[in-house]
């Protein structure tokens, strides 16, 4: 499932932290929820002790691109509680902070952030959790923009044996120390960001590469319309509706190519990693048809 034992160091984009497990995200979105026969997801909170009222798909954890922040997505019909207050399917997704306390079922645990960006060169430290709920933890700093619009109904804590994050400029610096600072800022989110879209992409393929396994045999084509019916089916309600719109509608590629093609942009994406799929068109008229099929299924 992820977790780790010991005193193994992992490196992830985030860490769920609970009195008898961890759990480093590794991609920037993550499904908790139970097992079932059908299927598996990232966090399997039953089989942690999480009772009896979790949803095979209970709620989502992502990294929200526009708002450079993580975010909480209830998809379970209990509803997940964030900092004890409760949230349910429907509302706006819940933004996270480090050291943020969620609960889904009976379960509880902490949602942690690195020390620096979270792709950042430096080293992440990670803390272990102890016997006491709050107690043996190392937290995280949280690097993102702290612009919380209200909607989570959540305050910053000042209270504890924490003291609340500072601010990454502080009154002292100089207006040139500050100008670099926010170079270096500007600097760091752009390349988070496209690592992030470069993490997203691979999520994608390996998702796309799981269905043509599951669904041809050897020698065997999909056409690329079947294939985009079979993602649609298993992931719309899953992956972040950025995602859908990049990889599942044409909305991202408004010109003649892609009309009537919302497949488009997968196509594009498949194009670029020639060396996982083969992809051979077929024209009949004026209308062309694409089919996929994995390298290893046809070598």
């Amino acid at each position: 499932m992820g977790t780790n034992s010991g005193n193994d160091v992992e490196a992830g984009f985030a860490k769920l932290q609970g009195e008898d497990f961890e759990y480093y995200m590794q991609t920037y979105s993550i499904i908790l929820g139970r097992n079932s026969k059908k299927s598996t997801v990232d966090v399997d909170l039953s089989s942690l002790g999480g009772g009896m009222n979790i949803s095979r798909h209970h709620a989502r954890i992502f990294y929200d691109f526009t708002r450079r922040r993580f975010a909480l997505e209830v998809l379970g019909k209990n509803g997940c509680l964030v900092e004890g207050v409760l949230h349910l399917p429907g509302n706006p997704p819940v933004k996270l902070d480090s050291q943020d306390l969620l609960q889904i079922g009976d379960k509880e645990f902490y949602f942690l952030l690195p020390v620096r960006s979270i792709l950042g060169p430096t080293r992440h430290y990670y803390g272990y959790g102890g016997t006491k709920k709050g107690r043996g933890r190392e937290y995280y700093e949280d690097d993102f923009e702290d612009d919380d619009d209200g909607s989570s109904g959540k305050k910053l804590r000042r209270d504890g044996p924490f003291e609340p994050y500072a601010s990454a400029a502080k009154p002292g610096l100089s207006g040139s120390l500050e100008k670099k600072a926010e170079g270096r800022s500007r600097i760091d989110r752009e390349t988070d960001n496209q690592q992030l879209l470069q993490l997203e992409e691979k999520d994608v393929v390996s998702s796309v590469a799981t269905v043509l396994s599951d669904l041809c045999g050897p020698g065997e084509w999909m056409p690329m319309e079947k294939l985009y019916n079979e993602l649609v089916e298993q992931y719309s309600n899953v992956w972040h509706h950025s995602r859908v719109r990049r990889y599942l509608t044409s909305e991202d590629w408004p010109g003649p190519e892609s009309k009537e093609k919302p497949w488009y942009g997968l196509l594009m994406l498949l194009r670029k990693y020639p060396e996982h799929f083969v992809i051979n068109t077929r024209s009949k008229g004026r209308v062309t048809l694409e089919f996929v099929s994995l390298v290893s299924l046809l070598s």
